[in-house]
């Protein structure tokens, strides 16, 4: 499986096999320690107030959870973690996302 580009602006971005991740608790999990972001609250979207964002490989931008796990694995490109500033930003094809 091919790797997966994880973005978070201020920082280096990563690789990461999605493959090897069981499903989206564990995914935040390894991206909140990748990226410091431990002891906030989470949900399949987010850590704490920042959101997960992915790209498919038909070039749409949508929300980490908002597919089935075994979909996901399969049509992710890449994932952004955003700050709540950057989800008001219109810096993603077809505006904000919110």
């Amino acid at each position: 499986m091919p790797l997966t580009k994880v973005h978070k602006r201020g920082a280096i971005s990563r690789s990461i096999d999605i493959g090897s991740f069981s499903g989206y608790g564990e995914l935040n999990q390894a991206l909140a320690h990748m990226f410091g972001m431990e002891g906030q609250p989470e949900d399949r979207q987010s850590i704490g107030r920042w959101k997960f964002i992915y790209q498919d490989y038909e070039g749409d931008f949508l929300f980490v959870g908002d597919d089935p796990w075994e979909e996901f694995v399969i049509i992710v490109k890449s994932i952004w973690i955003l700050s709540p500033q950057e989800v008001l930003q219109p810096m993603f094809p077809g505006g904000d996302l919110t």
